[in-house]
């Protein structure tokens, strides 16, 4: 229980952090600043994870549409009257000056895609719960934190450095640092958590030392990883920013002179071509043959090579297209450990040394492809030969029974289980 309010709770964390630069993010366009500061606006901007906690309570317990709506526009409301308050009484003489209004208007647009997000993600989960009853459960990106989404921080970084924001940097900087240490804590939660649920039939290992060895081993990453953080830190003040839209101000066009004819004059000295200065001012000379016919090879060969990756990949669509589905219409698995055995099968045929094998590979060979006759997915690796027999459906098979204790003979020896 504990486990699970400790993933909701970063999982409202990871919506938050996403959701709280887009106000830093608008305001680095004009250059605005906040009278209180980088501080104070980000902790207004916190203000987003309340829609993000009742929009998610509410699209999983609220029954009824009706009452999400109503739900839906009393936080709202209250999310627009919260915003114009924190406004009011933190800006300069109680005005409302263009960053306040700009920061109500994101503020309820992001609680307005929160609504619709919510409910947009009930309904495609039920959806897919009523069409694939046996499919995973379906996770939006509200609800699963990860390392890869790092790169989102990034960008917001460099969008503030080139546009001369210190408000959009510092954002983003210190929510990338936050953000990966609590990615990587829910990949340690999220990965100790599957593997017990794979592995449940070995109860030899206690939880408790499972997670102490594996939190230990995520302690000392992330103490390396602060330790390469912190230079970063103590320069973060350091910054030289600079301002794209100011590197193409001042620049005037060049204007060109007009003979009476209306002819262009030949460049003057200032603009003449480098190569004829180099060349004395002589015209430049023509490559030669040799030159020419390297480039044309390069060229064709470039060609070519693009031409034979359009087609493998023409190829390839086509070849997943015909083998995704069999003739019933369910989907068919590639299973790669199934295809080298046929290719050995068939090398062992051609050569002739089927006779080379004993009789334990013999027993083997054909109870692999006694279970492949009757069932499609590949077994998982900690099935058992009773379990998988049970999943072809061949477990009171009486042929299978016999082929059953040959292989446990083959497999163990002598030993039965």
């Amino acid at each position: 229980m504990i486990q699970e309010r400790g993933f909701k709770v970063m999982e409202y964390l990871h919506a938050t952090l996403f959701l709280a630069t887009f106000v830093p993010l608008v305001y680095a366009i004009p250059l605005w600043s906040d009278p209180g500061g980088a501080g104070v606006l980000y902790l207004k901007c916190l203000l987003v994870a309340v829609p993000v906690i009742v929009t998610e309570q509410a699209a999983r317990k609220v029954r009824s549409v009706v009452f999400y709506l109503l739900t839906s526009i009393l936080l709202l409301a209250g999310i627009v009257g919260a915003a114009g308050s924190v406004v009011f009484l933190s800006g300069e003489r109680g005005v409302f000056e263009s960053y306040g209004i700009c920061y109500c208007v994101i503020l309820s647009a992001e609680t307005f895609y929160l609504i619709v997000k919510r409910f947009a993600d009930r309904v495609r989960a039920a959806k897919r719960q009523r069409e694939e009853p046996l499919a995973a459960r379906f996770v939006s990106f509200l609800e699963r934190p990860a390392l890869s989404l790092v790169w989102y921080f990034v960008v917001l970084y460099l969008f503030g450095f080139l546009l001369g924001a210190r408000l959009l940097c510092d954002v983003a900087f210190y929510s990338a640092i936050v953000y990966t240490f609590l990615a990587l804590f829910y990949e340690y939660l999220d990965a100790t958590r599957s593997y017990l649920e794979m592995n449940r039939r070995t109860k030899g290992i206690p939880k408790r030392r499972l997670y102490g060895v594996s939190f230990a081993m995520l302690l000392l990453f992330a103490v390396l990883l602060s330790a390469g953080m912190l230079p970063a830190v103590m320069l973060a003040g350091q910054r030289q920013y600079t301002d794209i839209r100011e590197w193409f101000r001042g620049v005037e066009p060049m204007p060109y002179e007009y003979e009476v004819d209306n002819d262009f004059r030949p460049p003057s000295a200032g603009g003449a071509d480098w190569m004829a200065l180099l060349d004395d001012g002589r015209p430049p000379s023509e490559p030669s043959k040799l030159v020419i016919a390297v480039f044309w090879a390069i060229g064709i060969a470039c060609a070519l090579a693009f031409l034979y990756g359009v087609i493998a990949l023409i190829r390839q669509i086509l070849r997943d297209f015909r083998d995704s589905r069999d003739e019933n219409g369910d989907i068919v698995e590639q299973i790669g450990d199934d295809q080298i055995q046929q290719h050995k099968e068939v090398f062992l045929n051609r050569k002739g040394r089927r006779a080379a094998e004993s009789e334990a590979e013999r027993i083997r060979r054909k109870y692999r492809r006694t279970i492949r006759k009757y069932r499609k997915e590949r077994p998982a690796p900690y099935e058992s030969p009773a379990e998988i027999e049970e999943n072809a459906g061949l477990r009171n098979d009486e042929q299978m029974q016999q082929l059953h204790g040959k292989y446990e003979e083959a497999r163990y020896g002598k030993m039965k289980i």
